[in-house]
């Protein structure tokens, strides 16, 4: 017997042990309609029986089944629209909306006027201006940015650019006693870059928007290389199982390839 059914057919699986010491991974369905050898498998198991040494990794492919379950009832929030705004005319100059609304959050824009200005040129037409901060960096003050794309540093004579794929996260040291400055931290391997100012607030609500321009690029850049598919590696497992039940592994070769396939699922 084969069975070829997409993951999203199972109600759920569990591992369970024989009288005779093997290892069953039981499979329940969820269609009424799908029947093996007679019986309606809903509510009726369908067993895959393994040797006692595979319990181990038997449990963690029936883990990756059941995370592949969840996943399948997640319900994905739907992500702001970040297409990048046109430049245009204004009585200052060339302006994007991104850029502005994002200089209106500011809780204090200090003296980063002329920064914000430039940031209206410098931001790509490809990328969307999420947050900026009044910072100082290695003594010169600027003006800090991230974008979905970039994160910047924008002084008074230079500009610093890292790429959001190089960024591993940013977090906040608040000001240990009022009236001290506050750091912001953003951890670019190997490099940790550190910015100082006093208005903490600012910097919390742009290292929020750094995690969220990493997970994005992390998403659609493709960064971490794909895992295979808990239902690819299902189907490969049932494969091996039926091509053994018909003698064409025998039970070595058995062992390794199906200690193999369930390896794969831990990652």
């Amino acid at each position: 017997m084969a069975i070829d059914v997409p993951v999203s057919e199972l109600r759920r699986a569990v591992v369970a042990s024989t009288d005779d010491g093997r290892i069953a991974v039981l499979l329940f369905f969820r269609s009424p309609e799908f029947v093996v050898d007679g019986v309606a498998t809903q509510h009726h198991p369908v067993p895959v029986f393994l040797e006692p040494e595979l319990k181990g990794q038997a449990r963690e492919l029936v883990e990756a089944v059941q995370r592949e379950l969840l996943e399948g009832r997640r319900v994905v929030a739907t992500r702001p629209d970040f297409t990048p705004p046109a430049l245009v005319p204004s009585p200052h100059g060339p302006m994007r909306q991104d850029v502005t609304w994002a200089a209106q959050r500011m809780r204090f824009t200090g003296h980063t006027v002329r920064q914000i200005n430039a940031l209206q040129t410098l931001a790509r037409p490809d990328e969307y201006v999420l947050e900026l901060a009044q910072a100082t960096y290695s003594g010169v003050p600027g003006l800090v940015a991230i974008t979905t794309l970039r994160f910047l540093f924008i002084g008074a004579e230079t500009v610093y650019e890292v790429p959001v794929a190089a960024l591993d996260r940013a977090e906040v040291v608040n000001p240990p006693a009022p009236g001290t400055s506050a750091t912001l931290k953003v951890h670019a391997y190997p490099e940790v870059l550190e910015f100082i100012d006093w208005v903490p607030v600012d910097f919390a609500r742009l290292a929020t928007a750094l995690r969220l321009a990493c997970e994005i690029q992390h998403v659609d850049g493709s960064i971490a290389p794909a895992r295979p598919a808990s239902t690819d590696l299902f189907a490969e497992w049932q494969l091996l199982v039926e091509r053994r039940r018909l003698g064409m592994v025998e039970d070595e070769p058995f062992q390794r390839q199906a200690v193999g396939i369930m390896l794969a699922t831990a990652g």
